[in-house]
């Protein structure tokens, strides 16, 4: 219970980690996809093609993990760590989908495959 006598579900908590959980999917994923596409050959414009789709694809799940999050209840109801939680949480989703966007867009623009 807090100090206003509400209690915040645990299961709130894993909203924390869900945006570098898909961040993190992404790394792999992505890293995965790029070696496999070079050590087998693939043409460097599909394989191109599958790291942009596969990057989007994450980009778009952030962005409706963060949009999930931004609806969840506030006010008087979550009490304030509740509310304090609900705003570190969105927070966490802009910088999972900042971080997916500045860590995996630039590179799309190199050479697939040296």
């Amino acid at each position: 219970m807090n100090a206003r006598g509400h209690s915040v579900p645990a299961r709130r908590l894993w909203w924390l980690a869900a945006g570098f959980t898909v961040w993190c999917n992404a790394l792999v994923l992505l890293y995965a996809l790029h070696a496999i596409g070079c050590v087998f050959a693939w043409p460097a414009g599909a394989l191109r093609w599958t790291l942009v789709v596969v990057f989007v694809a994450h980009l778009v799940a952030v962005g409706w993990l963060w949009r999930k999050a931004a609806s969840a209840e506030r006010g008087a109801a979550a009490g304030d760590t509740g509310n304090f939680l609900q705003v570190v949480i969105e927070w966490t989703m802009i910088a999972a989908f900042a971080a997916t966007l500045v860590t995996f867009g630039p590179p799309l623009w190199l050479t697939a495959c040296l």
